[in-house]
């Protein structure tokens, strides 16, 4: 009998920062009887010396030294040591989780297995995250007891650290790592370990945390010809496995793997090669293709792999420098064209010798039902549809019906939708007509009785995808409840991945009965489901909804908000106008009790509580519920989410969206679209803008307002024309405070306010600067640098955006959108303008006002010409800031919140 249940072998190369957290991890482990082996290969650091201390100071660790030979010798001779009754093998900077090595071992001892494999996390110093091939291993359905052979997904986990193995059994196998390989060794040792494993047991827990550390320069991070030359190398190894296991028509799982590694690694590494080593890698690479056992592999790469394939299968030199390094560029998209009524990857325009590669025979469609109701016998559906890669110009769209015996098609006008490409392929590719208008169909009419599934149907380029038409959200799919109009039921039916079908039957009397009796036990068990679960504030709500929703409803309630925690937007200004001047209005205004801005608000009167009972109720029975945000992230209460999940019939409130900020700058159909908000009016403040939302957000002439913004009404300048305010907006790819020092945007700022000819023209001028970063920077920083005497650094709560706006004379920014309040009171704006195009594909998708152009403001691009600009000031004649007229409203006599409550209440 073993001496431990499980020794853990640490191999250790020159990790010192990391080792302690490595072994004490394993010296932690809930599971007793651990034996702990570190291997040192050959450490420079004092990682040796930290692990021997570990050893001498716990029986059950051992420490054992080598010369520098490589992880694979480290590992053997740590388990040639071993005594455990399963061995698991770890590298020094990664660690396990507290019971990581008791879940493995139960998992192995309750099914008698000679391997068990266990789920990880990656993490490095910023994010920890979830690998999505790990997703495929641990799926649902899938057993806790497998093999290799007959579960391909094994394949997917190649890696020796989050797995056990039968000590014993290794030997006695002859299973060790390859010591010639320094890349792959892992991969062979788990390969052959899997297949003469006479089971795997499973479990599914995070057993290791395996450190992404991009700056290590290990061979498998290098772009070298020896990399390539060693995964030729494992290819062959791999071959001559399978081929003692007899096995070989099993080795195509693992040799698709190894295919895309390869290939993906050319693209990743190519662009570190001179010209003399893309020779010596093009026949590297062709030695690799020609190792493949299966070659129908390449006929199923994606178009980009398939060219490369054949360029590498031909050794055509030149194709293969070109077509990497367009790749290294990331000049490449995975758009399609139409040629001669057939669809071939873009490619085929620069590589036409490669065309029948290049052909796309199986078209992929994607879509998403953003509408859907059935009322009565009529259909309501909308949303939008594409083929992926091909321009939307040219599509057709069809609504199928199919039965077992006939078909029936629905013809579909397309919709501008910008924003789906923008959402799908980064403006790219041409989705601009993605989109399908909303269409009402009288089923009873069109269809017989029986059942119909569902599809769209997309024409390009000869051909005609089928899409099973799915309805994603289950509020959608419970829009489509059945309903029951002369004597015919019509109702939906969803399957297990959301694909829809719809029924038609006639029924009679007793059938109606059972039909409208079902629905009420449907919706009572889901009434009870709140009171089992103790969400008393749920269950009240719907049975004070079932009670009273008529009379509230006759109450006409307006309710009013922001976010839960504000009142300093258009909608304070707005319910601040209507409290003051038509009190017989019945508006509520919604923010949380705890929240500061409360005191600034309670006087007012009628406010509701957020996440209340009577705020649920209130959201339920209100005529008109109005935000300046997005309402459902910012106004609903959980209570209020789960109701109108089940009953969205109930969601009859007109929805009306007063906007934060002018658009236009910026692109936001993807999130404001008719489709997904629904709102009833859209509050804008321009004839300009306002033709950009009928054009692309979806909404009618009639459902667009312009009436300015409520909050340009308390805009009035206190400025005394010494004081700068610095204002820039965020940037989404920064997320961490080291990635916010280290990137281009601070610097930028860092520097300008450091320059000696900024700091000169405060002095000579008597200036200050207010630099009020973004909340989401100041969420990142604890505290700020000192930058002189005339610069302050503004901090959330200490003062209101507002104020800053109306004392500051000049303002300094970016792409923020108060740059059109600061220009409402007329006063300068600069626009520092450092990373245009960078912005405009990472972090926003630009709208039809071009910063560039268009805006209302001298613009900079460097840092010596905002100061040259600003120098100039005022002497310079802004010849652009006539232009704000183009985007605003001013109404003489009329306030921007008297026209917006004129327009709620149906006045003139």
């Amino acid at each position: 009998m073993s001496k431990y249940k499980v020794t853990a072998v640490i191999v250790n190369y020159n990790k010192d920062p990391y080792i302690s957290q490595c072994i004490e991890s394993v010296i932690n482990q809930s599971l007793q009887s651990i034996e702990i082996i570190i291997v040192d290969d050959g450490s420079t650091d004092n990682s040796g010396i930290i692990s021997s201390r570990y050893a001498a100071a716990h029986p059950h660790v051992r420490y054992l030294t080598q010369e520098n030979k490589g992880v694979s010798s480290a590992r053997n001779k740590g388990l040639s040591y071993a005594q455990g009754e399963y061995v698991a093998f770890l590298d020094a900077d990664d660690y396990v989780s507290a019971d990581a090595y008791e879940m493995l071992y139960k998992a192995a001892v309750k099914s008698d297995a000679d391997t068990a494999v266990g789920n990880f996390e990656c993490f490095n110093e910023y994010r920890t995250w979830h690998l999505a091939y790990m997703k495929k291993v641990f799926a649902k359905g899938l057993p806790a007891v497998r093999h290799i052979s007959t579960h391909q997904e094994l394949h997917l986990t190649p890696s020796v650290s989050n797995k056990l193995f039968r000590r014993e059994w290794l030997l006695q196998q002859k299973i060790v790592f390859q010591e010639n390989l320094q890349i792959g060794e892992d991969l062979l040792f788990t390969q052959n370990a899997l297949h003469l494993s006479n089971k795997t047991a499973m479990c599914n827990y995070p057993v290791l945390y395996y450190r992404v550390n991009e700056e290590e320069h290990t061979l498998s991070k290098q772009a070298t010809l020896a990399f390539f030359e060693q995964l030729v190398l494992v290819q062959k190894e791999l071959k001559q496995l399978y081929d003692s296991l007899h096995r070989q028509n099993e080795l195509v799982h693992i040799e698709k793997r190894q295919l895309d590694f390869f290939l993906s690694s050319l693209f990743r590494k190519a662009a570190a090669f001179s010209k003399e080593q893309l020779h010596e890698l093009l026949t590297v690479s062709h030695a690799f293709v020609h190792t493949l056992t299966e070659k129908s592999l390449l006929d199923q790469l994606d178009s980009k792999n398939r060219l490369l394939s054949q360029i590498i299968i031909q050794k055509d030199y030149e194709p293969f420098v070109k077509l990497l390094s367009s790749f290294c560029k990331d000049s490449f998209t995975n758009e399609l064209v139409q040629q001669d009524q057939k669809v071939y990857s873009k490619l085929v325009e620069e590589y036409p010798a490669y065309a029948p590669w290049l052909e796309i025979h199986s078209l992929q469609a994607e879509h998403r039902i953003e509408v859907i109701r059935l009322e009565g016998a009529n259909l309501t559906i909308g949303g939008y549809a594409f083929v992926k890669g091909l321009s939307t110009e040219d599509i057709q769209k069809e609504l199928v019906f199919k039965s077992k015996m006939e078909t029936k098609i629905i013809s579909l006008e397309n919709e501008l939708r910008t924003d789906v490409s923008y959402l799908f392929a980064h403006n790219k590719i041409n989705y601009h007509h993605a989109g399908f208008q909303t269409i009402t169909i009288n089923l009873v009419n069109l269809l017989q009785n029986g059942s119909w599934n569902v599809f769209l149907r997309l024409k390009a380029g000869g051909k005609a995808v089928d899409e099973p038409l799915q309805v994603i959200l289950a509020q959608l799919r419970n829009h489509a409840k059945p309903n029951i109009t002369h004597n015919v039921e019509v109702s939906a039916s969803f399957s297990a991945n959301s694909q829809m079908s719809v029924r038609v039957k006639k029924v009679n009397f007793l059938e109606k009965c059972i039909s409208k009796l079902t629905g009420i036990k449907r919706a009572v068990r889901y009434d009870v489901s709140f009171l089992k679960k103790r969400d008393y504030h749920t269950f009240s709500a719907i049975v004070l909804y079932k009670l009273f929703n008529r009379l509230y409803r006759n109450k006409s309630i307006w309710l009013i908000g922001e976010r839960k925690d504000t009142a300093q937007d258009n909608s304070y200004h707005l319910y601040t106008y209507i409290r003051t001047n038509h009190k017989h209005q019945n508006a509520y205004y919604v923010i949380d009790k705890n929240a500061e801005d409360y005191q600034r608000i309670k006087h007012l009167g009628n406010i509701v509580h957020f996440n209340s009972l009577k705020h649920t109720l209130y959201l339920l029975v209100s005529h008109k519920t109005i935000n300046s945000y997005s309402e459902a992230s910012n106004m609903y209460t959980t209570a209020y989410k789960n109701i109108i999940k089940y009953y969205p019939e109930w969601q009859q409130n007109e929805k009306v969206f007063i906007q934060h900020g002018v658009i236009g700058v910026s692109r936001v159909n993807h999130v404001l679209h008719k489709n997904r908000m629904n709102y009833s009016q859209f509050v804008v403040s321009s004839p300009f803008e306002k033709k950009h939302i009928v054009k692309e957000f979806g909404y009618e002439n009639k459902e667009v307002v312009v009436t300015g913004l409520a909050r340009w009404d308390a805009l009035q300048d206190t400025s005394k024309g010494k004081e700068i305010l610095v204002m820039p907006t965020w940037r989404n790819w920064i997320k961490t405070e080291k990635q916010l020092f280290e990137s281009d945007y601070w610097n930028r700022y860092m520097s300008l306010f450091k320059n000696p000819d900024f700091k000169r023209i405060l002095e000579e001028r008597d200036l200050t600067v207010t630099f009020f970063p973004h909340y989401q920077m100041q969420q990142l920083i604890e505290s700020f640098p000192v930058l002189g005497e005339r610069i302050r650094i503004a901090r959330q709560g200490e003062e209101t955006v507002q104020s800053l706006l109306k004392r500051h004379s000049i303002l300094i920014t970016d792409y923020s959108t108060v740059s059109f309040d600061f220009a409402y009171m007329n006063k300068p704006v600069f626009f520092y303008q450092f990373d245009y195009d960078e912005f405009y594909s990472k972090h926003y998708n630009e709208g039809p006002i071009n910063h560039k152009k268009d805006l209302f403001g001298e613009r900079a691009e460097e840092e010596q010409i905002l100061i040259d600009l600003l120098e100039k000031h005022p002497a310079s004649v802004n010849q652009r800031a006539k232009q704000i007229s183009n985007y605003i409203i001013k109404e003489e006599g009329r306030s921007h919140s008297q026209l917006l409550f004129q327009q709620l209440s149906g006045g003139k």
